[in-house]
């Protein structure tokens, strides 16, 4: 059976995938109400949400993604994260799916300039789910 915290934060990645996608601007006080709400069921999880977010900022300084948006996203998928070998397999499929992502909208649309960065984080939490690595 499916928890309803993973099927909560699977919609609403969606959700925001989907306004990312077409704005390329999302509500800050949206995305932390739902970090602090991922953080406060999974407390048990703490460790990975800390480490989840300084990998994230690492990204964030060397230019992967662009914004503080990218930063809560990862953080609060590192909260639903189960063990520490599912936090280095979301690290390296985010910047591999990410690396893959940024490769081929800038190969089809060639006059963007800012990439939509939150879809690459609804593909690696599917990819997570589906090899059980999220709780």
């Amino acid at each position: 059976m499916i928890e309803w915290i993973v099927l909560v934060v699977g919609a609403f990645l969606l959700i925001t995938s989907i306004i990312d996608w077409k704005v390329k601007k999302l509500p800050s006080i949206m995305l932390t109400a739902m970090l602090f709400a991922v953080a406060c069921l999974n407390p048990a999880n703490l460790w990975f949400g800390a480490m989840g977010f300084i990998i994230a900022y690492l990204l964030l300084e060397a230019d992967f993604f662009s914004g503080i948006a990218d930063v809560k996203i990862m953080t609060m998928i590192a909260f639903m994260l189960s063990t520490t070998n599912y936090l280095f397999g979301f690290i390296l499929l985010t910047v591999m799916f990410g690396f893959l992502w940024k490769v081929l909208i800038k190969w089809r649309l060639r006059k963007e300039k800012e990439v939509a960065f939150i879809p690459v984080f609804l593909f690696v939490y599917v990819a997570l789910y589906m090899l059980g690595g999220i709780v």
